[in-house]
C-alpha cells in the first residue's frame, strides 16, 4: 500500500469514529432534555396536583426538599419545626455584634503573634439563612393550602412569608435579618 492512500484510510476511518460519536452525544442529549426526575413538579399539568405544582413554583422547592433542609419528618406538628427552624436560623445568624470591638482586635492580634492559632470564629450564612426560610415558607404554605384557608395556595405563601417574620424574634425583614 502507498502511504497516500494508508493516509486516506485513516482520515475517513477517524471522520466515521467522530460522527458516530457526536451522533451519540447528541442523542444522548435529547433523552436527557426530556427526561424529568422524580419529585420535580411537572409545569405543564393541569391535573389533580396543580395547586401543589403552583405553589412548588412559585416558592422554588419542593415540599420534600423543605423537610430535609428543617430536618423533620412530614408528619410532625408545627410547633417541631418552627423550633427546628429557630435553631437552623440562629445557628447561621452572624454574631451579635461585640461591645469592645477594638479590644478583641487587639486580643487577636497579640494571640496570632504569639504563635499560636486564632480560634475559629463562628461563620453566618446568608444563603443557609434563606434556605432555612425559604424551607419554613414552603412547609406553612402545604399546610395552609391542605387546610383550605387563605383564598389559595398564593395567599397561603404570602401569610406563611408573614408569620414566618412575625415568629422570628430580631430578624427584621425576612432572611436579611433586618441587614
Amino acid at each position: 500500500m502507498s502511504a497516500p492512500r494508508v493516509i486516506a484510510e485513516l482520515v475517513v476511518t477517524g471522520i466515521k469514529v467522530l460522527g458516530k460519536a457526536t451522533a451519540a452525544a447528541g442523542s444522548q442529549a435529547v433523552r436527557n432534555f426530556k427526561h424529568k426526575p422524580e419529585g420535580v413538579a411537572d409545569s405543564g399539568s393541569g391535573g389533580a396536583g396543580s395547586s401543589k405544582n403552583k405553589v412548588t413554583s412559585q416558592l422554588g422547592m419542593s415540599l420534600d426538599e423543605a423537610h430535609m433542609i428543617l430536618n423533620v419528618k412530614k408528619d410532625e406538628p408545627m410547633d417541631v419545626i418552627q423550633k427546628h427552624y429557630e435553631t437552623i436560623f440562629a445557628a447561621n445568624s452572624p454574631p451579635p455584634p461585640s461591645a469592645e470591638p477594638v479590644a478583641a482586635a487587639a486580643k487577636q492580634a497579640g494571640k496570632q503573634q504569639a504563635g499560636k492559632k486564632a480560634s475559629k470564629v463562628p461563620t453566618h450564612s446568608f444563603y443557609l439563612q434563606s434556605k432555612v426560610y425559604r424551607a419554613l415558607e414552603r412547609i406553612k404554605a402545604e399546610r395552609e393550602a391542605a387546610t383550605g384557608g387563605g383564598g389559595g395556595a398564593a395567599a397561603g405563601a404570602g401569610d406563611a412569608a408573614a408569620a414566618a417574620e412575625a415568629a422570628t424574634p430580631g430578624t427584621g425583614s425576612g432572611p436579611t435579618g433586618g441587614r
